[in-house]
């Protein structure tokens, strides 16, 4: 009878052992496998910060690779303003400006997603343009006809009638768009002139004007150079120096604003005729520009652009 027993206990023991080791094999296996996921896990997440740090480096570099090239393009544009017309050396051409392409369905952006613009179709703004001495010189009143596309890139349609000092509309009606993709304003001027007499004959070459989503005080701005030749008509314009100066709040007859200040040189050249001064605009998001002064080189006040309406 003993030996029957010693059996018994002996498959027992067996199975005690046995599910011992299955349950220590398991154990071992999911720490290898742990081990396994967390060393995929770790690998990952250093493929994960590799690839984040080079795409921020890839902006980096491009950033400052189209802000060197906008500044040797005002450079350029600039000594040839500063050559006689006679004895101008022909410079590099500019590379022509081309519109990017938005969608044609309807888009309201948020508030949150405020431009330096006006965004709302329908809205109705006048701005009156004054001398130095606070007399007014004439009127325009801008009506936002639609807006499309989508946050990517959206279209802003305008109308603008030329006013005179009175308010009464003259026969100058300019229609046109602001496209605003990646933080840069496209103005297309061959939409904007081409309804006019002469001036659908037109070219456009430059940089676009870069106008940042979200400006802090002390943030510069990139250069941005503009020509355009009609026939033998040639205008150039080169800003540079922008730079966000305060933000504040302006009292304009519309109302007041909460508006971040932001001052530009400003050089041109049309019909042979060379200008350089300063402009003072300030800007409140979802509205556009709300004040603008102009100065000559010398610092002297020229004209006051105010936000009559809105």
């Amino acid at each position: 009878m003993k030996t029957p027993k010693c059996i018994i206990l002996f498959i027992i023991f067996s199975m005690m052992i046995s599910s011992a080791n299955a349950q220590l094999n398991r154990a071992i296996q999911r720490g290898v496998q742990r081990g396994v996921e967390s060393a995929a896990e770790k690998k990952a997440e250093e493929a994960a910060e590799k690839a984040v740090s080079a795409a921020i480096d890839k902006a980096v570099e491009d950033a400052e690779a189209d802000r060197a090239r906008r500044r040797a393009e005002a450079e350029a544009a600039l000594a040839e303003l500063d050559a006689d017309d006679a004895d101008a050396p022909q410079s590099a051409p500019l590379p022509p400006v081309v519109i990017p392409e938005v969608g044609s369905s309807p888009y309201t952006p948020t508030e949150s997603e405020y431009t330096f613009f006006a965004m709302k179709p329908g809205a109705v703004q006048v701005y009156v343009s004054k001398d130095d001495a606070g007399n007014i010189k004439s009127q325009s009143r801008n009506t936002i006809k639609t807006v499309t596309g989508d946050k990517n890139a959206y279209a802003i349609a305008y109308q603008t009638e030329i006013l005179d000092e009175t308010g009464k509309p003259t026969d100058l009606v300019l229609n046109y768009r602001v496209v605003v993709k990646d933080d840069m304003m496209y103005i297309d001027m061959k939409e904007m002139f081409g309804s006019i007499d002469g001036l659908d004959d037109m070219e456009v070459s430059g940089t676009p004007i870069k106008i940042p989503s979200n400006l802090t005080v002390g943030q510069t701005l990139d250069d941005a150079t503009a020509r355009i030749r009609i026939g033998f008509i040639n205008c150039t314009s080169v800003i540079t120096e922008g730079k966000c100066e305060a933000i504040e709040d302006v009292a304009v007859e519309a109302g007041t604003f909460r508006c971040y200040k932001v001052s530009q040189k400003v050089n041109s050249r049309v019909l042979g005729i060379r200008s350089e001064g300063v402009t003072v605009s300030w800007y409140s998001k979802g509205v556009g520009a709300v004040k603008t002064e102009t100065y000559d080189s010398k610092g002297k006040l020229l004209s006051v652009e105010e936000l009559k309406m809105n």
